[in-house]
């Protein structure tokens, strides 16, 4: 699939639920509850069948997410069946890590190849208060399972907040270095009206980010994929490597070649769009692949330019991230 722009799209990212087992500030807005049933959503049967159809269409790389991937039924068989679809190169996921020590070894059996772990902070405390439960040592056990079960590279996500956890950015770096670990700081964006009241005054800039490690660190440009978001640097002397994921200061969208898959079965072929072709429906309706195929090539076609964070005259289409999935 190209889009107008001629981006070729390789890359799908599918919310496999839209429940957490985690409350992030930075995510979720505040007293917020998801209503929504496991049998309103895509049943495993049809993730797999839309793997078949986006293979067909050039997908190489599905990355599986949520809410919390880990708390859907059947996610280890499911994983299993998708590995197994030609075209198929690389299946990875994203978790939050609470569930991921149970979980690893199983993951790497069915045909998962590498995790992305969300990790704001290295203190017990400062994790309960981000996200509201007191979890910090699982995730820390699921990150040295990961490695232990060859889920490597294991790859941390921080999302960087002024007054929250700037002040822990050396020695994130450090324990990435200490465990051979892939660290990405991420700037906090815009999502929901709710959550962007916390957002105010916190947003920290993963240029300075860059520049406090710098000091301490000699970074080495190295990007392997130049379709991902994150500009990548080895450390000098190390095992590890750092990211900076800066949707705001340095937007990437013109290097972009992914779309996303709700639980609920409709595309988003940009973050900040507007929700677009309702799969569930199609696949309901009995629509041969085909026909299904044509209309994701279509709309895929007219993905924008690029998003408008940067651009406030222009409304802003607001999610819930556990919705949508990272």
């Amino acid at each position: 699939m190209i889009d107008q722009f001629g981006r070729r799209i390789t890359y799908l990212r599918i919310s496999v639920i839209d429940k957490c087992n985690l409350r992030c500030f930075y995510c979720m807005p505040k007293g917020y509850v998801n209503q929504s049933r496991i049998s309103e959503l895509l049943t495993n049967d049809e993730w797999v069948e839309l793997g078949v159809i986006f293979a067909s269409l050039g997908i190489t790389k599905i990355r599986l997410s949520g809410g919390e991937p880990l708390l859907r039924p059947g996610l280890v068989e499911m994983i299993q069946r998708l590995s197994r679809i030609p075209g198929i190169q690389q299946l990875a996921l994203s978790t939050n890590g609470v569930l991921l020590k149970r979980y690893a070894c199983a993951l790497k059996q069915a045909g998962l190849q590498r995790v992305n772990v969300s990790l704001d902070t290295l203190l017990r405390e400062k994790f309960a208060a981000i996200t509201g439960r007191d979890q910090w040592q699982a995730v820390i056990e699921g990150i040295a399972e990961a490695k232990a079960a060859g889920l490597t590279p294991v790859k941390l996500n921080t999302v960087l907040m002024k007054g929250v956890n700037d002040d822990e950015i050396l020695a994130l770096v450090g324990f990435a270095i200490e465990q051979e670990l892939e660290l990405r700081f991420i700037e906090w964006m815009p999502t929901n009206p709710f959550v962007d009241i916390e957002r105010e005054g916190k947003f920290f800039s993963n240029e300075i980010a860059r520049s406090r490690i710098e000091e301490h660190y000699r970074l080495i440009p190295d990007d392997p994929d130049p379709h991902s978001p994150a500009r990548s640097f080895a450390i000098k002397g190390t095992q590890a490597r750092v990211g900076f994921i800066n949707p705001l200061s340095n937007f990437f969208c013109a290097r972009c070649n992914r779309i996303r898959l709700k639980a609920n079965g409709r595309i988003k072929t940009c973050l900040h769009g507007k929700e677009e072709l309702d799969l569930k429906k199609m696949l309901h309706l009995g629509l041969p692949r085909e026909a299904i195929k044509r209309q994701i090539a279509e709309r895929v076609f007219w993905r924008p330019e690029q998003h408008f964070l940067n651009h406030p005259e222009v409304e802003h289409q607001p999610f819930v991230m556990t919705q949508l999935g990272g």
